[in-house]
């Protein structure tokens, strides 16, 4: 099971370039956090919980590596990926098993030309919406209840967080099947979506707020400090900066807390003509005596990454 899931983690994370080409990850790094995962995972004095603590500590384990690479509008996507493939293979349990029409109505939402909307405050698109989604078995009535309690849906349709209250009449019951009330607030409260998909992993997925809520206690310079606990000293910490953001700060910091000298034991360089001497230089120093380097602006020598490449592949060969 654990070795199922763990194939399944590996393609998922490999098929994250469809959305954005810079998402690459090598088997190396996925067999690298694999074993780490063996390494953490709670010990058990029985092979079946011994498998379940593995299944837990893999699939967070990767999730924390991949999700701190990502970018922000992409990261419930991924988590979404994550939960929905667990529900299909079964790993979620019985009562969480996905059902493929409600999982299809839930990606497309699709619309329905049908009757004239006969709401007044309903969106046209709404009502297309609801009527593609009476189509489905489990709401058949659910137009015509719309229309005779109309008050009391316009209730649930105005508040502030529609998500978390429950529905008019006996459709309240859907907070019982979590992914069918998220198909009606698909259909009539779609910017809510994003919010109620993320409520449904917390519920669906062991442990959910270690997933939804990841690193949220850490900060900036938290985060940079767990992540140098899971790097290698051969295997480079890639940082992509947006404006305003301090690494070098948190570097410096982080450097003083583990007994790194500036000038020393520290080498900062930034990258340009002729520096590439420079950085192999240090970085020679740095792999002999257990330095870090600080490569500033490498995006401004692309061919000279390659080299990089190949002398890092050479350090880590020497072990």
């Amino acid at each position: 099971p654990v070795a199922s899931e763990g194939a399944m983690l590996y393609f998922l994370l490999t098929g994250l370039n469809h959305i954005e080409h810079m998402y690459q990850y090598s088997l190396d790094s996925f067999v690298f956090y694999f074993f780490k995962a063996i390494e953490r995972a709670v010990a058990a004095d029985t092979v079946s919980q011994r498998v379940l603590n593995l299944q837990s500590c893999l699939r967070l384990t990767i999730f924390t590596m991949v999700n701190r690479g990502l970018f922000v509008a992409h990261k419930l996507i991924f988590l979404s990926q994550l939960t929905f493939s667990l529900m299909k293979r079964g790993n979620l349990g019985e009562d969480n098993l996905l059902n493929d029409v409600h999982f299809q109505f839930l990606l497309r939402g699709p619309r329905k030309v049908g009757d004239e909307n006969p709401i007044s405050w309903l969106p046209k698109s709404s009502w297309e919406s609801i009527l593609a989604l009476c189509d489905l078995e489990e709401f058949t009535k659910l137009g015509s209840d719309l229309v005779e309690a109309a008050p009391r849906f316009r209730e649930w349709f105005s508040h502030v967080t529609p998500e978390t209250e429950k529905l008019p009449l006996d459709w309240a019951g859907l907070d019982r099947q979590p992914i069918q009330k998220m198909l009606v607030v698909r259909c009539l409260r779609p910017d809510r979506v994003a919010t109620a998909l993320l409520n449904f992993v917390r519920l669906v997925l062991p442990d959910g707020n270690a997933y939804a809520h990841l690193d949220s206690n850490l900060s900036s310079k938290g985060i940079i400090d767990s992540s140098l606990a899971d790097s290698t000293a051969s295997t480079p910490i890639y940082f992509m900066l947006t404006p305003g953001a301090n690494i070098m700060g948190y570097l410096d910091e982080l450097a003083v807390k583990y007994d790194y000298v500036a000038f020393e034991t520290y080498h900062s360089v930034s990258m340009g003509q002729g520096q590439d001497v420079v950085a192999m230089r240090n970085l020679d120093l740095a792999h002999r005596n257990g330095h870090w380097v600080i490569l500033n602006n490498v995006h401004l020598m692309p061919k000279w990454l390659i080299e990089l490449e190949k002398q890092l592949d050479e350090y880590a060969n020497e072990g």
